[in-house]
């Protein structure tokens, strides 16, 4: 299972400027005179919870879901009495019977959507979850990015503690990705595989998926700024109103 054991080592391994997110979150609201104080958000895919404790830090009313118990297990503990409520479950099939002011997903949670119906379906439960004027806003990993960068290339990292190689393939638009982890022990080393699939989206195709479920407004930038999104954009960030 994706993000099983790898969990616990996740937020040593990512480098990602949450903070400088949350600044263009909170920029965005003030471009646009939205009210956030007390607003309810729903965040899809939270992972460890660094963007929920900032959203909560803002104010918000957090629900966040995630697919791995282990993931929210150390969201948990991380934004203990912030009164965020925490659902284990996939987004595919998430049930809830609540509409929000927002609702976020961060860092890639869409490139795990394989399947054009899969993603969707998720997209219609996004939209259906909105209130009347609310704000979806979300990021993906881009083609480039995929295809290019991290696609049938080979990564290692080496530290005292833990090391890991992480191979990757690209078939078309899906990037399989063997993580293979060594974290020490005592004395040894326990070795840790996890098998993870993405799939390269364009950017016209999620506008037209969105489109396609009824949103009617959408805005996308270069990774969390106000910069027009390009060919070489790594992290395309979308904003879409209902």
């Amino acid at each position: 299972m994706q993000y099983k054991d790898l969990a616990f080592y996740y937020d040593k391994m990512m480098d990602v400027d949450y903070d400088n997110w949350i600044e263009f979150l909170e920029s965005l609201f003030k471009r646009y005179d939205i009210d956030f104080i007390d607003k309810t958000a729903l965040e899809l895919g939270c992972g460890t919870g660094n963007m929920t404790l900032r959203l909560s830090n803002l104010g918000m009313k957090v629900v966040a879901v995630d697919i791995s118990e282990e993931m929210l297990n150390i969201a948990r503990n991380k934004v203990k009495s912030k009164g965020v409520i925490f659902i284990n479950e996939d987004m595919t099939e998430l049930d809830i019977d609540k509409k929000f002011d927002f609702v976020f997903s961060f860092c890639d949670g869409f490139n795990y959507l394989i399947e054009d119906e899969e993603l969707f379906n998720v997209l219609k439960k996004v939209y259906n979850l909105l209130k009347d004027d609310g704000l979806f806003i979300f990021d993906i990993s881009s083609e480039y990015k995929l295809k290019n960068l991290i696609g049938n290339n080979t990564f290692t990292y080496n530290e005292e503690d833990y090391s890991y190689i992480w191979d990757n393939y690209v078939d078309e638009n899906i990037i399989d990705m063997y993580i293979t982890m060594f974290v020490k022990e005592g004395k040894l080393y326990r070795r840790i595989d996890e098998h993870h699939v993405q799939r390269a989206y364009s950017k016209d195709e999620m506008i037209n998926l969105l489109k396609g479920v009824g949103f009617k407004d959408v805005e996308t930038y270069e990774n969390y700024s106000f910069n027009k999104d390009k060919e070489t954009s790594e992290r395309i960030t979308f904003v879409v109103r209902k």
